[in-house]
């Protein structure tokens, strides 16, 4: 089934640790070794992480990477192809499209700016947008910055644009430049879903729209600032900021299958490679492409690093005063969820845990953190936004993440 719901949404995931790690760097299958420290393992929970992701290929997952770490193990592995065609190997350094997992790089870099005066996360996106763009966005009178960045803005959301407008437009012409305004287009002039500030609802638009606002103020693109404060500052050698920003390592091809929908832009039934599309898409709601390892240490980072951003910027992401509270996409309906600037953040049996995925046409990433044991869990696979991709591929996220979790009496939301 087309998965058209999850294009660049996240995926839930919940916490009350023990701990089991597999050390191993390689892609050959050894059994688990289990973390004695900070958390004895429960018996049964040893996993053999680099089976799991042999056992994941098929004819629609062509190929998966995954870093799981705790402060007493890691573990860094991949299987399968990151190029069908040219039957080139999957590495757990694979680059791929990380979609809305990097939301919170843009939401990073605005909090930063805030923190330096640049900018004023509560002030109306009037002070930094032309009037022109102003009219076309209804209550964007009422719209703060900080509005868009925890999605209570009710701006329209670009990919619920009717008859597959939108991606007709971007799948027409896969190798031309697309970029923020290319898909605002798709949500100007239409109606907002609710009065600003009065409701959550999750929409790309946002993340768009603040991508205008970053390169006026900075009178430049945004991915400069993104490289000099955020990406060279943590050592992310395998991460680059997409359409902008040249790049020593090359993406994995992403495949995505249309098994459903004869209006959408792509064959029915057949294999897609989608590399081109969005390797030439350049979005604030979508920026990054980078590697399993590199995204779990930006996500650490904003959560635990204090000698890399202050207690402020950390504050305005995640603080518990500025937090959103919703009810939807939690992965467990027994847990409680809220939304901060880029950031799901879940708590289930008493333990918090952050979190974002991405799923866009043909790649679909898996990030998460959990401080309370220092644990670290990030996947991806070159492929998205179908069924049978995105099923097989959390039900293996999430048999990792029980091998840690005590939720036998919770009850699965998704």
């Amino acid at each position: 089934m087309l998965n058209l719901k999850r294009l660049s949404f996240s995926i839930m995931l919940c916490t009350f640790l023990l701990a089991c790690i597999q050390q191993h760097n390689s892609n050959d299958s050894v059994p688990s070794q289990c973390v004695k420290n900070p958390v004895q393992c429960k018996e049964g929970t040893e996993l053999d992480y680099q089976a799991l992701l042999n056992n994941l290929i098929s004819e629609a997952i062509p190929g998966v990477t995954l870093f799981v770490e705790t402060p007493s193990a890691q573990f860094k592995g991949s299987a399968g192809l990151a190029d069908i065609e040219n039957k080139i190997a999957m590495t757990p350094d694979t680059l791929m499209p990380n979609g809305s997992a990097g939301k919170k790089l843009t939401a990073l870099l605005i909090a930063m700016l805030h923190d330096e005066g640049l900018l004023n996360l509560d002030a109306p996106i009037s002070r930094y947008l032309s009037q022109d763009l102003l009219i076309q966005i209804q209550y964007s009178d009422l719209m703060t910055l900080r509005m868009l960045l925890n999605h209570t803005s009710g701006i329209f959301e670009y990919n619920d644009s009717g008859d597959y407008a939108l991606y007709k437009a971007q799948f027409s012409d896969p190798s031309s430049l697309k970029t923020d305004l290319f898909f605002l287009k798709f949500a100007l002039n239409m109606p907002g879903y609710f009065k600003p500030g009065t409701h959550y609802a999750y929409s790309n638009s946002n993340y768009a729209l603040a991508g205008l606002i970053l390169d006026r103020i900075l009178k430049q693109h945004h991915s400069k600032a993104v490289r000099n404060k955020i990406l060279d500052p943590l050592n992310m050698q395998h991460s680059y900021y997409k359409a902008i920003e040249k790049h020593k390592y090359d993406i994995a091809s992403g495949y995505f299958i249309n098994n459903e929908e004869e209006n959408f832009p792509t064959p029915l039934y057949q294999r897609f490679n989608t590399k081109t599309v969005i390797e030439n898409t350049r979005l604030a709601d979508a920026p990054l492409a980078s590697s399993s390892p590199d995204m779990a240490k930006l996500l650490k980072a904003i959560i635990a690093n204090k000698s890399f951003i202050n207690d402020d910027i950390r504050e305005n992401l995640i603080g518990a005063k500025r937090l959103i509270e919703i009810d939807e996409n939690n992965f467990y309906r027994a847990s409680k969820i809220h939304y901060g600037l880029g950031i799901f953040i879940e708590t289930i049996n008493e333990t918090t845990f952050y979190h974002h995925a991405g799923n866009e046409f043909g790649y679909y990433t898996q990030n998460i953190y959990i401080p309370t044991l220092d644990v670290s869990i990030t996947a991806m696979v070159n492929c998205g936004v179908f069924d049978e991709c995105d099923a097989p591929f959390n039900e293996m996220v999430f048999k990792i993440l029980e091998s840690f979790l005590n939720v036998t009496n919770t009850t699965k939301q998704i």
